[in-house]
């Protein structure tokens, strides 16, 4: 199949062209990450398109403004329009949400492609719902919603992660038929079973924007009542880092760099209230640590595919009682590791991206099929 991918930045999308490719399709991944840094990331020279030539002085605006709304919505509306224009004729064409548009029109009607919209969080509706809760946060404009609802509406399928995602969708009347669930992958050459540093280790970690959305003023609290010892590694988005001998920050790292975080905590923590699946616990659970979770995190998705279900504990409800209850248990199964740190097989073959990539073949195999079928052909 010829199939069209288009991101903004590398996203999961790099990911996803890189093993469509491998599997013998003919991919062009569109997107303004130069061509030298995606093959950095796997993807074949022939299969990248970059747009950061084009894209670069709408990229400045974007840095100038210091992330004004406006100036990502015309980054939005360049990109789209590239697209819908000077794509090259395919038979499937799938992009990012709220990015892209127009271009889904385009590529059904010059060329009868299957268009699939990738979605990463729960419905815009949704998302928008949880973050208006949010202290202080600077709201959105309405038009990256609407411009979301019609990317949906336009779409013949969208992609999504997790189960509490496809939920948010089918609450809001998207059918489930236009649903393509598939759990995201994680390098494992990059993480892998740790061994738990012995000299002072942090009994917790958590990995990504410190931010209310994540709940970690929630994790903050707990903490502070049990003198939990907390590393976080990442950015600080809006919520202030406490000043306390057991809680620890450490600025953003590179992902190869981030195996020997995880080898220094007993336990991985992500009380988020909004995540349509944060790819970090898949990180986690390869470097063998046990996860707590909210229910707003795809978790339980990977639980799913562990024989042995304990290693994903799931908050009920979220409150600093859940949360705390939640530690406790994580810890107690944490002290039962010994050495390297490596509790299921199913993660070498379930959570890689490969694994990832054959599911969504097996998927775009099935609707081409169908579509075939439908026609007669």
């Amino acid at each position: 199949m010829k199939i069209n991918i288009a991101a903004s930045h590398r996203f999961h999308l790099l990911d996803l062209a890189r093993e469509l490719s491998d599997l013998g399709h003919d991919v062009r991944f569109y997107s303004y990450v130069p061509t030298k840094r995606a093959i950095q990331f796997g993807l074949k020279r022939e299969c990248s398109h970059s747009l950061i030539t084009i894209m670069l002085p709408f990229l400045a605006f974007i840095k100038l403004s210091k992330g004004a709304y406006w100036s990502i919505k015309l980054s939005h509306i360049i990109l789209d329009y590239y697209m819908s224009w000077f794509m090259r004729p395919c038979d499937v064409y799938i992009a990012l949400g709220t990015v892209y548009k127009k271009s889904f029109a385009a590529a059904k009607l010059k060329f009868g492609a299957v268009t699939i919209l990738e979605w990463g969080s729960k419905h815009i509706e949704e998302q928008q719902r949880i973050l208006a809760e949010i202290p202080g946060l600077k709201r959105q404009p309405a038009y990256f919603t609407e411009r979301s609802l019609r990317g949906y509406a336009l779409a013949d399928y969208i992609a999504i992660a997790s189960d509490h995602v496809k939920q948010s969708f089918i609450e809001r009347g998207v059918e489930e038929k236009k649903l393509i669930q598939n759990l995201y992958g994680v390098d494992l050459s990059m993480f892998r079973p740790t061994v738990l540093t012995k000299n002072q280790p942090f009994d917790l970690i958590a990995v990504g924007a410190w931010s209310y959305q994540k709940g970690y003023d929630i994790l903050v609290k707990v903490c502070e009542y049990k003198k939990y010892r907390l590393l976080h590694v990442g950015s600080i988005v809006d919520l202030a880092f406490p000043d306390r001998p057991n809680m620890v920050h450490t600025d953003s790292v590179n992902q190869p760099e981030l195996v020997k975080y995880y080898a220094q905590a007993k336990v991985f923590v992500l009380p988020s209230r909004q995540d349509g699946f944060a790819m970090v616990q898949a990180q986690a659970i390869a470097c063998g640590l046990p996860i707590v979770c909210s229910q707003n995190t795809g978790g339980r998705d990977m639980q799913r595919f562990l024989d042995e279900k304990k290693w994903v504990i799931e908050m009920q409800e979220l409150t600093e009682e859940e949360l705390e209850k939640c530690i406790a248990q994580a810890l107690e199964l944490a002290k039962t590791q010994v050495g390297q740190r490596a509790y299921s097989g199913d993660v070498v073959n379930q959570f890689t991206w490969s694994a990832y990539g054959y599911r969504y073949n097996s998927k775009l195999t099935d609707i081409v099929a169908g579509r075939i079928f439908e026609r007669g052909i």
